[in-house]
């Protein structure tokens, strides 16, 4: 088919489709502020109502929070369906003072829209969604069977959303899924993940004396649990950079050859990080890169520890008690469940024998990997590199998205693949978020042609 009149319609409405994309960014839908749940019901019903006039039939699911709004188009009993995925709700805006321009109130500054969830996640799913109006408008019709789902409380670990997905798993049932919540490897290079790290979380806790204590008085004497806290904590990870327990790498799935050829062909610059980060170096597992260390290989990290006096000038005190959480970011075939067991067993041997310490398994969740030569990853790329002037590199993420887990539970997909156009220094999270006119449109173009060839492949 000649999408050339397609194209052209969106350069024609340029204009029009910020507007739209503007007003969308205007609404404060922060899942995790209470006072916004009018809100994000505001931003599903617009959702909705846009969804309806470009061919959809959609409407809201209910859940105990923030609604999500569910739409489709699937007449076509001999097509597979595709399933693509967003959220609406967006971070908190604190620091305030940090913002150069108010956070909802999009402002373009040269090729950049400043606004909270201008990348995270709204130009990511709305790009889809605007990819979609072109084509109706230009056809009367869709070229394939689709299902949309946008969430509105991603940004508070989709709270809900399991319940809903377990409960209605033929609603939501597709052969592929499309998570519109990645972005590319770097500004300019385009990415497709097929894998994310999974997780297993702790918090560790030593106990000594029954209340804080005289250091003077009773130092020496008494075990101090914030020294056996720290003495357990060195010993999980070794200066090599490899995590000490006893069968933690049992599992641990070894990568193919040419993932590790595709990984160093990446454009990764280990200055241009360490100056962005202000750290002094960069320190990878032995035997592994930088990029392969902080994307593709297990780690382990204390993200907090706290305990006794930690106020104004000097206490000099014993702590009854002192804690951490602990993380470790796990690789396929790992299990969280299995590495709180490897982790009990190992604590066991290694902890102070003169203090009590207690571990307490906070949620987790499971590494996901999928085939990258499936015909969703082979359309898109092809779709991509028309508009983008170069093919995407395929990766595998360093973190978690908790829905592609729940989506690979309960749908039982032929295929996840995670896509965006936002680039690591959009700012996510963080105040003055912004996002590329210029790949914002060329994701829109690029997603017209990837609907048109993902049919035709899977034919």
């Amino acid at each position: 088919m000649n999408l050339s009149a397609i194209h052209e319609a969106i350069e024609i409405n340029r204009q029009s489709i910020l507007d739209h994309f503007f007003e969308l960014l205007r609404m404060p839908t922060i899942s995790a502020n209470p006072d916004h749940k009018d809100d994000l019901h505001r931003a599903a019903l617009w959702l909705v109502q846009y969804c309806q006039n470009i061919g959809l039939q959609a409407r809201i699911l209910p859940t105990s929070g923030a609604p999500v709004v569910f739409a489709e188009h699937c007449p076509y009993p001999n097509l597979p369906t595709l399933l693509i995925y967003g959220h609406y709700d967006v971070q908190p805006v604190d620091p305030i003072e940090q913002w150069h321009t108010p956070p909802f109130d999009p402002t373009i500054k040269g090729d950049m829209i400043y606004a909270r969830g201008a990348d995270d996640d709204k130009g990511q799913f709305f790009s889809f969604l605007k990819a979609m109006e072109i084509i109706y408008s230009k056809t009367g019709s869709l070229p394939g069977n689709y299902k949309i789902v946008i969430e509105g409380e991603e940004e508070i670990g989709s709270a809900h959303f399991e319940e809903l997905l377990s409960s209605q798993k033929e609603l939501f049932r597709a052969d592929s899924i499309l998570i519109m919540d990645a972005g590319q490897f770097d500004r300019g290079v385009p990415a497709l993940v097929y894998g994310l790290r999974g997780l297993a979380y702790f918090e560790i806790t030593c106990a000594g004396p029954a209340f804080d204590v005289h250091s003077g008085q009773f130092g020496g004497g008494v075990p101090n649990p914030a020294i056996s806290l720290i003495k357990i904590l060195s010993q999980l990870k070794n200066n090599q950079g490899q995590i000490t327990i006893p069968g933690f790498y049992q599992d641990v799935k070894e990568l193919e050859p040419w993932e590790r050829e595709q990984m160093a062909k990446l454009p990764f610059q280990e200055e241009n990080l360490k100056k962005e980060l202000g750290v002094r170096v960069i320190q990878p597992e032995l035997n592994y890169t930088p990029l392969e260390s902080m994307t593709v290989r297990p780690t382990f990290d204390i993200c907090g520890i706290w305990g006794g006096y930690t106020g104004p000038g000097s206490k000099t005190i014993i702590p009854a008690r002192c804690s951490a959480k602990v993380s470790f970011r796990l690789v396929p075939d790992q299990t969280p469940a299995k590495i709180a067991t490897l982790l009990k067993e190992h604590l066991k041997s290694i902890a102070p024998k003169d203090i009590d310490y207690r571990v307490e398994v906070l949620p987790g969740i499971e590494p996901l990997i999928t085939d990258p030569h499936q015909p969703i990853f082979t359309a898109l790329s092809q779709a991509i590199e028309t508009h983008f002037d170069r093919p995407p590199v395929l990766i595998r993420a360093g973190g978690s998205i908790g829905v592609a887990n729940l989506f690979k539970k309960y749908l039982e997909p032929d295929s996840i693949c995670m896509n965006g156009w936002g680039s690591p220094d959009d700012g996510i999270h963080s105040p003055n978020e912004h996002f590329s006119i210029t790949d914002f449109f060329r994701g829109i173009h690029s997603i017209i042609d990837f609907l048109y060839e993902f049919q035709e492949s899977s034919q």
